[in-house]
């Protein structure tokens, strides 16, 4: 292992970055394979992002972002409750906003 490093030490560390990308983006398969199955049609909650929502119910994020009526810039980490309050209404109006959005959005899908 000294010879191989002292000889291709480029080699070594492009197989190292490689093979810790390769984990990263393995570890995120097996997440997303063991969580979302059983996080389909969530109760929707004031933690929650557009994201997490849009991912949730398989919707489109963009369009549920036009319901609500949020500045695309600042919606890429904001969770409901802070749409809420910035739009100074409550969680249920948000949410009844959101359900309405995914209903016509499933509706028009199948």
């Amino acid at each position: 292992m000294k010879r191989l490093w002292s000889d291709h030490k480029l080699l070594v560390l492009g197989f190292l970055a490689t093979l810790m990308l390769t984990s990263i983006l393995f570890m995120r398969l097996i997440a997303d394979v063991v969580y979302w199955p059983q996080h389909q049609d969530q109760t929707i909650s004031g933690w929650m992002t557009v994201g997490y929502v849009a991912h949730s119910y398989d919707v489109d994020k963009d369009s549920l972002i036009e319901a609500l009526g949020v500045a695309t810039d600042l919606r890429r980490h904001l969770t409901l409750n802070a749409i809420a309050d910035a739009q100074e209404i409550t969680l249920p109006e948000l949410r009844s906003t959101l359900l309405t959005a995914i209903t016509d959005q499933r509706a028009t899908r199948d």
